[in-house]
C-alpha cells in the first residue's frame, strides 16, 4: 500500500475506542469485508483468501517482532544504568558511613583515674583558674562575642545533628545505608525519644531537653541513611540548648531569631509584638512609650472637664522614664 501509512489512523483509532478489544477489531474489519466487498464471495477457495491475510500479517508481525526487539534493548540498557547508579550510590553511603563511625571511634575517650590522681588534677586545674582568673574573664567575653550563631540555630552531637526554630525542632540520624523504614524503631513521648534499629542497641534513648507535643511529630527515612524526626514543641516561645538532656548544648544568646510576618500571627499576638515594636521606636527617639501617651490622654481630659483648677506648676511621672521632669514626665508632647 502506497502512501502515508497513517493517514488512516484518526478513523481506526476511533473504531479501536469503540470495539475495546483486538478481538472486536478483528471482527469489525472482517465483517465490514463480509458485507461490503467480495473478499468472501468472490474469493476462488478459502485457501486463497487465508493466504492473502497471512501476507500482510506476517509483514506487520516481522515490524512489531523488531520493534519489541528495540524496546526490549533500550529497557535493559536503562535498567543496568539504573543499576550501576545505583551501586554507586551504595558504595557512596556506606563510604561516608564508615569515615564517619571511624571518626567518632577516633575521638579522645574519658581515661579512669584513680581518687588521689583525679584530686590532684582538681587542684591543680583551681590554681590556675585562680592565677588567669581576671584574664579569663576578659577572654571570655572576647571569645563569647566573636562566637557565631549555630547553624540552624541547633547543634550536632556524635548521634545527630538538629535544627529548630521558636516553634518546632528537626533532628537528623545517620544510619548505616540500605536500612528499611521497618527495620527503625522511632518512639517518642512527650517528654522522651528512642531511636534505634530493631534488634541493636538504641542509638538514642533519653529525656528531651522540655516538653512536645507528640501527636503533632512525625519521622521519615531520608535515602535509606538518614531518619529525619520533626517535633513540634509544647512551648513555642522557648529555644531549646540541647536535644536530650545530658547531650552538648549549645548558647541560646546567641541564636539569630528567624524572619517572621506579623500577618502570620493571630489577632492578639500581633498586637502585642505591634505595641512592643511602636514602644521600642518611641524610647530609642526619646519619644513616650503608647501607655504614657495614653496617661497623658487621660490627664489632658481630666484638665479639660476641670478649668477652674490649676496644673501649670504640676509635676506628672507617667512611669517608664523615671519622673519628674515638666508636666509629662520630661516629654515633649507637642
Amino acid at each position: 500500500m502506497e502512501g502515508d501509512p497513517e493517514r488512516f489512523d484518526a478513523v481506526l483509532l476511533n473504531i479501536a475506542q469503540q470495539s475495546g478489544s483486538i478481538d472486536g477489531i478483528l471482527d469489525i474489519f472482517f465483517g465490514f469485508l463480509q458485507r461490503k466487498t467480495d473478499f468472501f464471495t468472490g474469493a476462488q477457495s478459502e485457501e486463497a483468501a487465508q493466504e492473502m491475510v497471512l501476507k500482510y500479517y506476517k509483514k506487520h508481525w516481522k515490524a512489531g517482532v523488531k520493534k519489541r526487539s528495540e524496546i526490549g534493548e533500550k529497557n535493559r540498557i536503562a535498567d543496568e544504568e539504573r543499576r550501576v547508579k545505583a551501586e554507586e550510590k551504595k558504595h557512596k553511603d556506606e563510604e561516608e558511613y564508615r569515615k564517619r563511625q571511624e571518626e567518632l571511634a577516633n575521638k579522645p575517650k574519658v581515661e579512669e583515674v584513680t581518687d588521689e590522681e583525679a584530686a590532684a588534677i582538681k587542684a591543680k586545674k583551681e590554681k590556675k583558674e585562680e592565677a588567669k582568673d581576671g584574664e579569663d574573664e576578659g577572654e571570655k567575653s572576647d571569645e563569647d562575642s566573636k562566637e557565631s550563631p549555630p547553624d540552624g540555630n541547633g547543634g550536632t552531637t556524635d548521634k545527630y545533628t538538629w535544627t529548630q526554630t521558636l516553634s518546632a525542632l528537626e533532628v537528623f540520624v545517620p544510619v548505616r545505608p540500605g536500612v528499611k523504614a521497618k527495620q527503625l524503631v522511632v518512639e517518642f513521648g512527650t517528654d522522651t525519644l528512642k531511636v534505634g534499629i530493631k534488634g541493636e542497641p538504641l542509638m538514642i534513648d533519653g529525656k528531651l531537653h522540655a516538653k512536645i507535643k507528640p501527636d503533632d511529630c512525625m519521622w521519615t527515612l531520608v535515602d535509606n541513611k538518614n531518619i529525619q524526626i520533626n517535633f513540634e514543641k509544647f512551648d513555642n516561645m522557648k529555644w531549646w540548648t540541647c536535644v536530650i538532656q545530658g547531650d552538648a548544648g549549645i548558647n541560646t544568646k546567641k541564636i539569630v531569631p528567624e524572619n517572621s510576618k506579623l500577618s502570620d500571627l493571630d489577632g492578639e499576638t500581633r498586637m502585642t509584638v505591634e505595641k512592643m515594636m511602636y514602644d521600642q521606636r518611641q524610647k530609642a527617639l526619646g519619644k513616650p512609650t503608647s501607655d504614657q501617651e495614653k496617661h497623658h490622654d487621660l490627664l489632658e481630659k481630666f484638665k479639660a472637664s476641670h478649668p477652674e483648677m490649676d496644673f501649670s506648676k504640676a509635676k506628672v511621672n507617667y512611669g517608664g522614664r523615671g519622673g519628674g521632669g515638666g508636666g509629662a514626665g520630661g516629654f515633649n508632647f507637642g
